[in-house]
C-alpha cells in the first residue's frame, strides 16, 4: 500500500504501552547506554552514499555491512529499553528505522527505477514484512513490520507532528530529501524545523509564492490533509509557520482563508545517484 492510500485506510487501534511508546522521562540511564542515540552508524552510512540527496545504491549493495550493522542495533532493542527513552529519542529512532529501513529494501530488491516495482500484483513495497522488530508488532502478532506499519501506527498515531512528513523519505524524487545525517533526540526539535524549512523552499516539491489565488504544494498536503490542519486555511497556517521566509509567511497567514491549493504531480521515480540505483 503507498502512502497514499495508507493515509485513507481504516487506522488499526494500538496503545503506547504495547509499543513500549511511554512518553516519559528515562529512569535508568545505565540501561540506555547500550543504545547509541547519536544514531552515528547511520550517519556514516549517510556520509557514504548521500549526495545531494541522492542516493549510491549500487554503494550500499556493493559494501552492505555498515548498514546491516546498524539496523542490527535496531533490532536489539526491547519494548522495555524504547519505553525509558524520552519522547524525542523515541520518535528519532522510528523516523530512523524507517528511513533506513528503506535503503535496506532498495538495496535489496533493486536496482529498480522505482520503489513501486518492488512487491508484486497485489503487495506496495510499504506493506511488506521484513522489518526485524517483531516486538514492536502494533497488532501484538510478534510479525515482522512494514514501513507502513512504522508511518501510520506508530510515527504518526503517537507523535502527531506533522514534521515527520519532511523527515520520512519514500525513496523517491518527490519525497522531501533524505537528511544527510541521522535524527538525534537531543537535537530533533531543531532538525525537523530545518529539513521542513528546506522541503517547503524547494521549488521542485512547493511553489508558495501565490499566483491567481493559489499555491502548488507537494500532494504530501492532500494525502495527509488531517496532519496539517482540519481544513485548507489551517494547512496554509501550518506552511506559514515553518517557512523561513518571513515576508511570505505573514502573506501566506493573511491570505489563508482565500488561497486555493494546486498539488505538484509527484515524481515516484528513485531518489538515486545517476547510474547508481
Amino acid at each position: 500500500m503507498n502512502r497514499l492510500l495508507a493515509s485513507i485506510a481504516a487506522p488499526l487501534l494500538i496503545t503506547t504501552a504495547h509499543l513500549g511508546l511511554a512518553l516519559t522521562a528515562p529512569s535508568a540511564p545505565q540501561e540506555q547506554s547500550a543504545f547509541d542515540h547519536e544514531h552515528a552508524g547511520l550517519t556514516r552510512v549517510l556520509d557514504a552514499v548521500l549526495e545531494d540527496g541522492r542516493v549510491d545504491y549500487a554503494a550500499l549493495r556493493k559494501s552492505p555491512r555498515a548498514l546491516d550493522a546498524y539496523l542490527a542495533g535496531l533490532e536489539a532493542t526491547t519494548p522495555a529499553q524504547h519505553a525509558k527513552w524520552t519522547r524525542d529519542q523515541q520518535f528519532a529512532f522510528w523516523i530512523n528505522a524507517y528511513n533506513a529501513y528503506t535503503l535496506q529494501l532498495v538495496r535489496d530488491r533493486g536496482p529498480v527505477k522505482s520503489i513501486k516495482k518492488i512487491g508484486g500484483w497485489f503487495t506496495m513495497p510499504w506493506s511488506i514484512e521484513f522489518i526485524g522488530l517483531p516486538a514492536f508488532d502494533p497488532d501484538g502478532d510478534d510479525d515482522d513490520l512494514t514501513l507502513d506499519e512504522i508511518e501510520h501506527e506508530i510515527l504518526r498515531p503517537v507523535f502527531r507532528d506533522a514534521r515527520v512528513h519532511a523527515a520520512v523519505n519514500c525513496a523517491s524524487v518527490s519525497c522531501p530529501p533524505l537528511r544527510a545525517e541521522a535524527y538525534r533526540g537531543k537535537d530533533l526539535d531543531e532538525q525537523l524545523d530545518e529539513q521542513v524549512r528546506e522541503w517547503l523552499a524547494d521549488p521542485t516539491r512547493n511553489q508558495l509564492t501565490p499566483k491567481g489565488g493559489k499555491i502548488r504544494v507537494s500532494e504530501i498536503f492532500d494525502w495527509f490533509d488531517e496532519d496539517f490542519g482540519k481544513d485548507r486555511a489551517a494547512i496554509v497556517r501550518w506552511i506559514a509557520d515553518h517557512v523561513g521566509d518571513e515576508a511570505l509567511a505573514a502573506r501566506l497567514r493573511k491570505d489563508a482563508g482565500s488561497l486555493k491549493l494546486k498539488y505538484l504531480d509527484y515524481d515516484w521515480s528513485l531518489n538515486a545517484q545517476k547510474g547508481k540505483r
